[in-house]
Formats: structure tokens, sequence, C-alpha cells
């Protein structure tokens, strides 16, 4: 059944995948990360601005550097 999936997402020229567990990629302004997170809010607060999860502030931070 999964190889039936896979096939079929790939004869659709249409798809465009995020990532590989199908979700699609949130495009997050790196320096607004940056000057929310200097200005003392916490991830949550991050999260609700931008409207993604706490864990996705924590990993975009950690790619950063931060």
């Amino acid at each position: 059944m999964l190889g039936k999936f896979l096939r079929s997402k790939k004869k659709n020229k249409e798809w465009r995948g995020g990532n590989s567990n199908g979700r699609p990629k949130v495009a997050i302004n790196e320096l607004e990360l940056l000057q929310l997170k200097d200005a003392g809010k916490s991830n949550r607060e991050i999260a609700q601005i931008f409207r993604v999860s706490e864990a996705t502030i924590r990993r975009r931070l950690k790619d950063l550097g931060g």
C-alpha cells in the first residue's frame, strides 16, 4: 500500500512536498526570530506569533546556532 502511495506521488507533477514527513516548509524570518528571542520572548510566545509549534522554533534556533 505504501508503495502505491509513493508511486502516485511521483506521477502527480503538481505535488510540491515539503520535508520527508509531508509537512510543508514554513517560512520564518530568521532576523525577526532572533530579534524576538533577544527581546526576551519565550519559544512558546514566538511559536504563537509565527503560528508554528514550539518544537519548530527550538529547531530553527538550533539551526541558527542560538
